[in-house]
């Protein structure tokens, strides 16, 4: 199984077409999809859910609001915390990459019929619970 994992990911490039267009890294695509999940969120509370340091989720964001996607708000209730946030910018560049995903998508399942797509989904559902 280790080996088709390796292959798929192989001949996958979703991860270098996704934001390709924009110039973003997938770590930065990977925070703006986060980001867009949420209000606003702390910066502790992102680099957790990215799966990166402290550290690496800072270099992100200082790369995001430097290109105007996200903003930095200090939380009105603990002013140690920043709180992060998308910009209009932000949120169009979302929705730019929102589009890039359902291409991707349509051309992988393109040669899939509804049950063979239907028995794909249910591995990888089942794949992701016991990873």
């Amino acid at each position: 199984m280790i080996d088709e994992i390796l292959r798929i990911k192989k001949r996958c490039d979703f991860g270098e077409e996704m934001g390709k267009s924009l110039n973003l890294t997938m770590g930065e695509v990977e925070c703006i999809f986060t980001l867009a999940d949420h209000r606003a969120i702390s910066s502790k509370q992102l680099s957790s859910m990215l799966e990166v340091s402290p550290s690496r989720g800072s270099r992100i964001v200082a790369k995001l609001v430097d290109r105007g996607y996200i903003v930095t708000n200090v939380d009105p209730h603990d002013r140690r915390t920043v709180m992060l946030s998308l910009t209009e910018e932000g949120r169009r560049c979302h929705q730019e990459l929102e589009q890039e995903k359902i291409i991707c998508e349509q051309r992988l399942t393109s040669r899939l019929d509804a049950q063979q797509l239907r028995i794909v989904k249910d591995g990888l559902d089942i794949l992701l619970k016991v990873m």
